[in-house]
């Protein structure tokens, strides 16, 4: 005998909306999210830690699963001709890809090949590269001739590009200004944000801190990260052909929503990935 689905309360409902107003969050997902959620040990119907939980999943999750696919962006927001400011309710998007576009891709290799030789060495402090604000505003990097000693070396810090996607739709975004709390080492793929009055110029996104609110989280496409920043680089450098993904495009709606229990940091020692990454498979 089937069991019978527990409705979702109408305040559980009102507070989702309020907080991730657009796209609206996908109903089906919400629900197994909710009837997940309340078997979870100290998680009580209408209590903080139910919203607690809810949100930690969605931003855990692929939007492209727990997201409404008809209430998004213009599907044509990331063309060349598209010149429009958002306005009204913030967008909840995801980054798909981040790279560095303010210094060569042979010197962001030469970081990459470093810091992976420090970390098959195992031979640095996990902590060891300071304070993250610290590490974003210019501190001096550490000497890449040096082996199995002293912090991780730091790539270069000076625009970031990225793909966004609010699910539905993929667009690029550039930094206008620096949003120091992002940064190619640190920000994992899936990391999610809400865009406000946020100008696009002949299809890309202009973030900077006032227009954009981090909220954090990733998705499965970061599991494949490195492997996205090497062939970035090795594209950009001329050693492999270019991806084939196309921007925008559509991602695979996800049937069945899928909820796990994750407490803890995003991984801070790895890199993120290409410009234009295949969409993610799904079994």
């Amino acid at each position: 005998m089937d069991s019978v689905a527990v409705a979702v309360p109408a305040e559980v409902v009102q507070w989702v909306n309020r907080n991730f107003p657009k796209p609206s969050v996908d109903q089906e997902w919400l629900q197994g999210c909710y009837e997940w959620a309340i078997g979870q040990d100290g998680v009580r119907p209408n209590s903080q830690k139910l919203l607690e939980t809810i949100q930690m999943q969605l931003l855990k999750s692929s939007l492209s699963g727990s997201m409404d696919s008809t209430d998004g962006l213009p599907q044509d927001i990331g063309h060349l001709n598209s010149n429009v400011t958002l306005s009204g309710v913030p967008t909840l998007v995801e980054i798909i890809s981040v790279s560095e576009v303010g210094s060569s891709a042979f010197q962001l290799d030469q970081v990459r090949k470093a810091r992976e030789e420090r970390l098959r060495a195992g031979g640095y402090d996990e902590h060891g590269e300071g304070d993250e604000e610290d590490n974003l505003e210019g501190e001096e990097e550490a000497d890449l001739e040096v082996e199995g000693e002293g912090p991780l070396p730091k790539y270069p810090r000076s625009m970031l590009a990225f793909v966004l996607s609010d699910g539905t739709t993929q667009f690029q975004g550039m930094e206008y200004k620096t949003i120091p709390q992002l940064s190619l080492a640190h920000t994992p793929l899936g990391f999610k944000l809400q865009l406000k009055e946020v100008r696009f110029i002949c299809g890309v996104a202009h973030l900077e801190p006032d227009n954009v609110i981090l909220l954090g989280g990733e998705s499965d496409l970061n599991q494949h990260r490195d492997y996205y920043l090497r062939q970035n680089l090795r594209e950009r450098m001329g050693y492999a052909a270019p991806s084939t993904a196309t921007v925008p495009l559509r991602l695979p709606k996800e049937p069945t929503p899928e909820f796990e229990d994750v407490e803890g940091e995003n991984d801070e020692n790895g890199g993120a990935g290409a410009l234009s990454p295949p969409p993610p498979t799904h079994n």
